[in-house]
């Protein structure tokens, strides 16, 4: 009898060691959400991709950027490097003046190409687009029967972005206000893709 017993416990205690195989159902639910969440990650992927290739170029541009204060100085607004771009021209202006209205241009290779970009402050009145895009026709050495204009006056960061096109180029030009800046960028070489990478990584 105890060696019965005795048998009888050992195999209770093997077969409370031993795993239980887990029900179907677990396995191929939690297969199940792996999934989903694969299928939404590359959903997501997919969706940047056609909305930063398909969507205008205008609707791309970033809003989100640093405030211009007045006293900013000038080698941190037309900075060395502008995102993945380095300067290759300088015309400080008077964009290291003490009080008045402040201006300097300078230029960047982008891919190759350069792109132009222009600052002024003015601290007697409040900025708006049609004083940031006065002069454009001049810019790009057009008519206005070539031209073409789009406006975002509301935006977080108020802009625009025109076109000319001539006989043999184009001319592209985003102008945009913050605080009491004006800032103009724009290149006759560059195509509308590659000044839009130099804007939005440009900080200002």
């Amino acid at each position: 009898m105890q060696k019965g017993a005795s048998l009888m416990q050992s195999d209770v205690a093997m077969a409370e060691k031993t795993p239980r195989p887990r029900p179907a159902w677990r396995s191929s639910g939690s297969f199940f959400v792996i999934l989903m969440f694969i299928g939404a990650a590359l959903l997501f992927i997919y969706s940047l991709w056609f909305v930063n290739t398909h969507s205008p170029v205008e609707e791309r541009f970033n809003q989100r950027r640093r405030p211009l204060e007045a006293d900013t100085p000038g080698y941190l607004i037309l900075r060395e490097r502008a995102g993945d771009y380095l300067r290759t021209a300088l015309n400080v202006d008077t964009l290291d003046a003490a009080e008045g209205r402040r201006h300097g241009v300078a230029e960047y290779n982008v891919e190759g190409k350069t792109v132009r970009l222009e600052v002024e402050y003015i601290p007697d009145q409040t900025p708006t687009l049609d004083m940031v895009f006065a002069g454009f026709l001049e810019r790009a050495d057009g008519t206005d029967t070539g031209s073409v204009l789009k406006r975002f006056p509301e935006a977080r960061t108020p802009y625009y972005f025109a076109v000319f096109s001539g006989f043999t180029y184009t001319y592209y030009e985003f102008g945009w206000i913050n605080g009491n800046w004006i800032l103009r960028a724009s290149s006759r070489e560059a195509g509308q893709e590659a000044l839009l990478r130099f804007v939005n990584g440009y900080v200002y």
